[in-house]
């Protein structure tokens, strides 16, 4: 599958929740503009959504308190295909990915099940003191 467009990327690093929520909507507004697609463009809209997800998750918990590291994000889009990823040095996250959707009365824990279900793939990956998250959308 090919694409008319350059390569776009979109590299950034952040400690705060609004900042970060601002940084990554900015971001995918950018891209909305550098590939002509429109803002109903539902594809982006889904990435979107569940970038808004994950990037809140680890910015309220992938930050131990005191830490001066901030988060990593980078964005990237060739041939079709946008991938994000968010980088922490927060605590590890266990039975992420396996999670399923909470019942309609929980209020909590729906984040990860709802991006799992909006994009092509979702990962996780623990390596030393460093998670990392990956979101691939074919658009």
């Amino acid at each position: 599958m090919g694409s008319d467009h350059e390569p776009f990327e979109f590299e950034a690093t952040f400690a705060e929740l609004e900042e970060g929520l601002d940084v990554l909507h900015q971001s995918v507004e950018r891209l909305r503009q550098a590939t002509g697609r429109s803002a109903g463009d539902r594809a982006l809209m889904l990435f979107e959504t569940a970038l808004g997800e994950i990037g809140s998750n680890v910015l309220t918990h992938g930050r131990p308190p005191g830490t001066e590291r901030p988060v990593e994000y980078d964005l990237r889009f060739d041939a079709g295909i946008v991938v994000a990823s968010l980088t922490d040095s927060g605590p590890p996250v266990h039975e992420h990915l396996a999670r399923e959707m909470p019942d309609v009365d929980s209020e909590a824990g729906r984040g990860i099940a709802m991006a799992r279900a909006l994009v092509d793939e979702l990962g996780y990956e623990r390596v030393g003191e460093v998670n990392t998250w990956k979101l691939v959308k074919r658009l």
